[in-house]
């Protein structure tokens, strides 16, 4: 129009073409339907009809590596802390990881993936629960074997009183 503004629209809920050409290369480089719906506020199954009509197939498209981890995401400032050594991982940070994983999916409206990641959370906590436990019984089974007193035991003598008159100056 003359007056700088777009000509109008013969149907206005229409996304425009530049919406689509977007909506169009996200597809192809790999976001999920779901997800470039999301992104670009178009249908699902308007989407997956202009793909089946236009030809948008990820097959026809060349590979590329995936990236390992999203840049901003809790799991890659771990394993960069870690040189990828899993071993100086420790479940409770697997656990974080996980929680955060799990808010960012429900924040995003994907209840499946908020689910599975709740399901990696509360696996990482039992996980740090068994080797708790499993430090703890090998730790008693040692003070067995060496002789050493229980601390926790009401036999065993005060450290800091060893004449039995805890709380009476010496």
């Amino acid at each position: 129009m003359a007056d700088g503004s777009p000509p109008a629209r013969a149907n206005p809920r229409i996304a425009p073409d530049a919406v689509w050409a977007q909506a169009r290369a996200d597809y192809l480089a790999g976001l999920s339907a779901p997800q470039v719906c999301r992104r670009h506020g178009v249908g699902l199954s308007t989407l997956r009809d202009r793909a089946a009509r236009e030809g948008w197939r990820r097959v026809d498209q060349p590979w590329t590596p995936p990236d390992r981890l999203d840049p901003d995401d809790e799991g890659r400032a771990l394993e960069l802390s870690v040189d990828g050594d899993l071993d100086r991982v420790d479940p409770r940070q697997l656990s974080w990881v996980a929680a955060r994983r799990m808010m960012r999916a429900a924040m995003r409206g994907d209840a499946v993936e908020a689910l599975r990641w709740r399901r990696v959370r509360l696996a990482m906590d039992a996980e740090e629960a068994e080797l708790a436990r499993f430090l703890a019984a090998e730790d008693q089974a040692g003070r067995r074997i060496h002789g050493a007193p229980d601390p926790d035991s009401p036999d065993c003598p005060d450290p800091v009183f060893p004449s039995g008159q805890a709380g009476r100056p010496p």
